[in-house]
């Protein structure tokens, strides 16, 4: 498969899967999810909307399911995510949290602090904010959103829909709903949810994989063991780990015996996504006028960065090629490693 098709099937099995998990959460998209680990909704959201420039419709329904769901969202934890990522994609943020902040009124106060924090600083032309899947940009509209043009971005003025669901909180991949609708918006829920999945976590371990603070994330589990539910232990140098009994928690939190709880997968989709967007960037990099060697090379240590980030503790829906995989062998391998990835089906590949 050359370089162009390989990025089109990329871009295609990435598109696809996003409108699995968001159609999982309640846009109006006629995807069917059966995907089973539990989905993260502000990873999700910060890796979506650079993507989904790539498909107006998607862009559009997240940003329609946002406002109906708006109080579902946890800020602080939005910050720390997107806090590395590059220009554009807070731009794009802040655009999608203002339009947020003037539909939700009930929650406009929390979302005004995304929307304020990446205008556009420049006296340069915005840019088209949709690309078509080639990567042209689409035509310049006859009128613009004043919205998105304050954020640096062209596109027709946006209606609002209202046509997305409430988040469907028992449904498996949505345990992080139940947990904050439990525990309220916070790092509560997300150590629960990391304690379902782990045997046990030390307290830094934990706040790397949830994307929030080392101190705020111990403080957070110091408090849930003096519930006497989450239970503490001695491990190696005198460390503290933190841990729960799963039955108890699975039975109470579903109301079913333990052995018939379908249970669903925890990921580091922080790290998942960051590696997937990785690859995409170089996908795009290498388009530009360049040897083949360099062109290859580009690509081979993309795949191996996002191979380190897909081996991290938690990330075990499929295993990347090794580095010594020979040539001829590795991009074939690479791309059945996507398709396991994304739950992509066959015949995807164009």
């Amino acid at each position: 498969m050359s370089q162009k098709n390989f990025k089109r099937f990329y871009l295609e099995n990435i598109l696809d899967f996003l409108w699995r998990q968001w159609s999982a959460l309640g846009v109006a998209g006629g995807a069917y999810a059966q995907d089973l680990w539990a989905i993260d909704p502000e990873a999700l959201l910060v890796f979506s909307l650079p993507i989904a420039r790539y498909e107006p419709r998607l862009f559009d329904e997240i940003i329609d399911w946002l406002v109906i769901n708006a109080k579902w969202i946890d800020i602080q934890r939005l910050r720390a995510i997107i806090r590395n990522k590059d220009e554009k994609t807070k731009r794009l943020l802040s655009a999608a949290a203002h339009m947020v902040s003037n539909e939700a009124k009930t929650y406009s106060r929390k979302w005004r602090a995304i929307a304020e924090l990446y205008k556009y600083n420049s006296d340069s032309k915005a840019e088209i904010l949709f690309k078509t899947k080639e990567g042209k940009s689409h035509p310049e509209p006859r009128e613009t959103s004043l919205t998105y043009s304050d954020y640096g971005f062209l596109r027709g003025k946006f209606i609002l829909r209202r046509l997305s669901k409430k988040v469907p909180i028992n449904t498996g991949c949505n345990i992080r709903f139940l947990l904050r609708g439990l525990f309220g918006i916070g790092s509560r829920a997300e150590c629960i949810l990391f304690l379902l999945r782990y045997d046990a976590g030390h307290p830094s371990e934990v706040a790397e994989a949830i994307g929030l603070s080392v101190r705020g994330t111990q403080d957070t589990l110091i408090e849930l063991a003096e519930s006497g539910l989450v239970l503490t232990r001695i491990k190696g140098k005198r460390k503290i780990e933190y841990w729960l009994s799963k039955k108890r928690w699975w039975e109470f939190l579903t109301g079913m015996k333990y052995e018939d709880i379908k249970k669903p997968v925890w990921l580091n989709w922080i790290s998942i996504f960051s590696g997937l967007r990785d690859v995409w960037d170089v996908l795009c990099e290498i388009e530009k006028p360049n040897s083949d060697y360099m062109k290859s090379s580009k690509l081979r240590q993309a795949m191996e960065e996002i191979r380190c980030k897909f081996l991290i503790r938690g990330i075990v829906t499929a295993v990347p090629p090794d580095i010594h995989t020979p040539v001829n062998k590795y991009e074939k391998e690479f791309q059945s490693f996507i398709k396991k990835v994304l739950g992509a089906k066959d015949g995807t590949d164009k």
